[in-house]
């Protein structure tokens, strides 16, 4: 308060001005360390960083907050029985189904919740899987995330995946019997593979994110990768779609 203007006021109205300002700091810090809302209906919640997704109605919602800091809540958009939710980090993937009962299709994107930039967002489940073969329609059977890639099974059987960013360096599939090669994609959207409709369920089951690489007791390198599963006459593959060195200081 400025100083001359306390020196002119009656006492009990100084008191009536702190008085005032008091309540202000206080509402201030309670909508910094605010808790995410726990209303509608959870749909999926994690831990380390805390992420809740719900939707409320027909609307889908996120929030992420870290203890003691500002929450981060966002609506992400529609939601229906048929939408599918994943979480990895501070990011949310979700389906949002299109077309119609007879044709059934759906749209993707994938949300980091604190930030608010949407990192993926395509209206078709199938990337282009040539440079003559364009992206098509389809349903989603299975999604994940991790925050660094979200990826998915149709139902058709294609194993898809998108990068929030592409490592030239780092990306490359590789497995048993098949060289190290960067798969089709177009911009940061792959695909990974294609099961057919009869198998399409049994990979959506299989499919994982998983950490792999090379290390020592001085150190290494973590591969961060998705796990293809096998499916017909081809083997397991792994996606690797970013890789980060480390080193033990106490490395003798």
């Amino acid at each position: 308060m400025n100083r001359s203007l306390v020196r002119t006021l009656p006492l009990a109205a100084v008191g009536t001005a702190v008085l005032l300002l008091g309540p202000a700091t206080g509402t201030a810090a309670a909508a910094k360390h605010a808790p995410c809302p726990t209303t509608g209906t959870t749909l999926v919640k994690a831990t380390g960083p805390n992420v809740r997704v719900w939707r409320e109605g027909a609307t889908l919602k996120a929030c992420t907050r870290k203890a003691g800091q500002r929450r981060y809540l966002r609506t992400l958009g529609s939601w229906s029985t048929a939408t599918k939710v994943a979480v990895g980090g501070t990011s949310v993937a979700w389906t949002t189904p299109t077309g119609t009962a007879e044709a059934p299709t759906d749209r993707l994107a994938t949300r980091d919740v604190r930030t608010g930039r949407t990192w993926l967002s395509t209206v078709r489940a199938v990337p282009a899987a040539s440079a003559s073969t364009p992206a098509a329609d389809d349903v989603v059977l299975r999604l994940l995330t991790d925050g660094r890639v979200t990826t998915w099974v149709t139902g058709r059987g294609v194993v898809a995946a998108a990068v929030r960013t592409y490592d030239d360096e780092a990306t490359t599939m590789y497995g048993e019997g098949h060289p190290g090669t960067v798969p089709f994609h177009v911009g940061r959207r792959f695909v990974l593979g294609d099961a057919g409709p009869a198998q399409a369920a049994s990979v959506a089951s299989r499919l994982e994110l998983s950490v792999g690489g090379d290390g020592d007791e001085c150190g290494g390198t973590d591969d961060y990768r998705v796990t293809v599963p096998a499916f017909g006459d081809r083997q397991q593959l792994w996606f690797v779609y970013a890789s980060e060195s480390y080193e033990r200081p106490d490395c003798g």
